[in-house]
């Protein structure tokens, strides 16, 4: 694979660039040292789309009602900038009916190495301790998802750890991989998941270094938990998009629904590859009767422009007397050399809607159609944003005193600046 090569701050001096007196070697040596240590504060464009999350523990209820959030949650999101940095800490968290967790933190992190010709993305976790059920404590846990590009390419490392395991007084030994260790009447203790994928457009890391299944409850305490994801292509634009077919919310939360499916948009885009995802159908609370779904989004950039679209198409959908069919949102957006924005909602359609068996004309935007008690409808409701669109091809709002909302056919497309300057690192 072709190296990579980074190009280091405007007039920073490089070792081609001076003499090959011994003078000049120091010098050079003393100006690469000093824009690696500028390039760890700044926050610099880079041609690769960066991601980085990590948590503490996360619980799932088995026979226990329980599905917790994430301590101590630090997030990267999509990125294209060296030197960013995310952190978090809880000193002490709660696990409602399991127990306590001491000492939560998060680090992720961006970086740029100009000498190494070097682009990582990093997540690390520590724990320093976890009690569960009163009398296991694991101590010590940590995880460390690395992904980075050099001359040589795409490279992942995944390393955890665990310090301690006790109930009471008494040590058990560290499980080892694929020989979890088993504390009758109290736990199943395994090493969590290592997971590394790379080619020659990107890389990933995943890293959790403990899971425990409590014996009397069923429930999984996942500990630890890192990711570290990159991938080349950026030029002018980082993507943000989705699609999905069905969302149901309301008002008070007690009725949700989705969004299904869902389609996230790479944060480099799909390199011009249409990317699909399909179900046969979706059940709506058993009372909305919802056919085949289909999500299709694309995403490419070159040195001109950043352009893509996320569609998401609904076959038919039957609620009481209303059936529509043939719907589908489409969101068009161009990010042009110079920042122009181009976004529409071209190719959104609904091929007919039907009410007690009579066809019905689809209202225009800012219009609706309302069946007296039962529901209020609209169409082609755009929402246009600073970088792109977002567009749901039907809204149903329900006039059963819920306030539940079903958006059916939904797509979202952004493209924000990657501020990138190209031949840059």
């Amino acid at each position: 694979m072709a190296a990579t090569l980074l190009a280091g701050p405007t007039g920073a001096a490089t070792p081609d660039s001076l003499g090959g007196d011994s003078q000049a070697s120091t010098t050079s040596r003393t100006a690469s040292s000093t824009a690696n240590r500028t390039a760890a504060r700044a926050k610099i464009a880079t041609q690769f789309a960066l991601k980085a999350a990590g948590y503490g523990t996360r619980v799932e209820g088995g026979q226990l009602p329980v599905v917790s959030g994430q301590t101590a949650y630090a997030v990267i999101g999509c990125t294209n900038k060296a030197g960013m940095v995310r952190k978090n800490y809880e000193a002490a968290v709660t696990l409602p009916g399991l127990g306590t967790v001491d000492g939560v933190r998060t680090k992720t992190w961006t970086s740029i190495n100009y000498k190494k010709h070097k682009v990582a993305v990093n997540s690390v976790h520590n724990v320093a301790k976890v009690v569960l059920g009163g009398t296991l404590t694991i101590a010590a846990v940590k995880s460390h998802s690395t992904t980075w590009h050099d001359r040589k390419g795409f490279h992942t490392r995944a390393e955890t750890s665990i310090g301690s395991i006790k109930v009471g007084a008494q040590s058990f030994p560290i499980p080892t991989p694929n020989q979890p260790i088993t504390i009758p009447g109290v736990a199943k203790i395994s090493l969590g998941m290592h997971k590394t994928k790379k080619d020659s457009d990107g890389a990933s890391t995943y890293a959790e270094a403990v899971q425990v299944k409590l014996l009397l409850t069923d429930t999984v305490v996942r500990i630890a938990h890192t990711a570290a994801l990159m991938g080349r292509g950026i030029t002018y634009g980082r993507f943000h998009g989705s699609a999905n077919g069905t969302q149901v919310r309301a008002l008070a939360d007690n009725v949700k629904s989705g969004p299904t499916p869902l389609s996230w948009m790479p944060c480099q885009g799909t390199h011009g590859v249409v990317k699909t995802k399909s179900v046969l159908g979706v059940d709506l609370a058993g009372q909305i009767v919802v056919g085949a779904v289909e999500n299709q989004q694309m995403g490419k950039q070159n040195l001109k422009k950043a352009t893509g679209f996320e569609q998401s198409t609904v076959a038919a959908i039957t609620l009481g007397p209303l059936t529509i069919n043939a719907i589908k949102a489409r969101a068009n957006v161009t990010r042009l050399k110079g920042g122009k924005m181009i976004a529409n909602a071209d190719g959104t359609t609904i091929g007919e809607i039907v009410v007690n068996g009579d066809v019905t004309p689809i209202p225009d935007p800012g219009q609706a159609i309302e069946i007296p008690g039962l529901l209020k409808l609209e169409a082609n409701v755009v929402d246009k944003m600073k970088y792109g669109i977002d567009v749901v091809a039907i809204r149903i709002t329900l006039l059963d005193g819920t306030g539940a909302v079903i958006d059916l056919g939904h797509a979202k497309m952004e493209i924000k600046p990657s501020h990138r300057v190209i031949g840059g690192p």
